[in-house]
């Protein structure tokens, strides 16, 4: 039987995984995204979609602030309220609210409490088209009042 001996500091740590930590720790700490890389390579019809969600989020209030992140695009004003993530097929938003706030039998909207995912929020709308999206203005407004709009 061989045995792997792994370099340890005086803490017992592996120095190699402490550097990669403090790595991934500015890179997430440095890293800037625009909203137009989330569109990158979309068809029109998401990047006309995504475009009508952006414009109905921020013209909640001025004060909403949109925050491209890696993988999503957040809107916040003291917290999150929406968070975006642009798809090939369809656009995905988590809103800030419980699945308690949302009427059984609800279209596009599925529970994600118990489901990793990026971004803020339990609940989920999937969007595919502008006419989706119609019934879920009430839900974004609820989130924004909820958060303190």
């Amino acid at each position: 039987m061989s045995s792997l001996t792994v370099a340890t500091n005086h803490y017992g740590k592996n120095p190699v995984m402490v550097e990669a930590g403090r790595k991934a720790a500015l890179s997430r700490a440095t890293g800037v995204y625009t909203f137009d890389e989330h569109l990158e390579g979309k068809t029109d019809d998401i990047r006309e979609l995504t475009s009508a969600i952006r414009e109905f989020i921020l013209g909640l209030d001025e004060s909403i602030e949109e925050v491209p992140k890696k993988y999503y695009v957040a809107y916040k004003v003291s917290q999150n309220i929406v968070c975006m993530e642009v798809k090939g097929r369809n656009v995905k938003l988590f809103l800030k609210l419980k699945p308690s706030d949302i009427p059984a039998q609800t279209a596009y909207y599925r529970d994600v409490t118990s489901i990793g995912h990026y971004g803020t929020g339990d609940v989920e709308f999937t969007l595919a088209s502008e006419a989706d999206f119609e019934p879920v203005k009430a839900f974004i407004q609820m989130a924004y009042n909820k958060v303190g709009g």
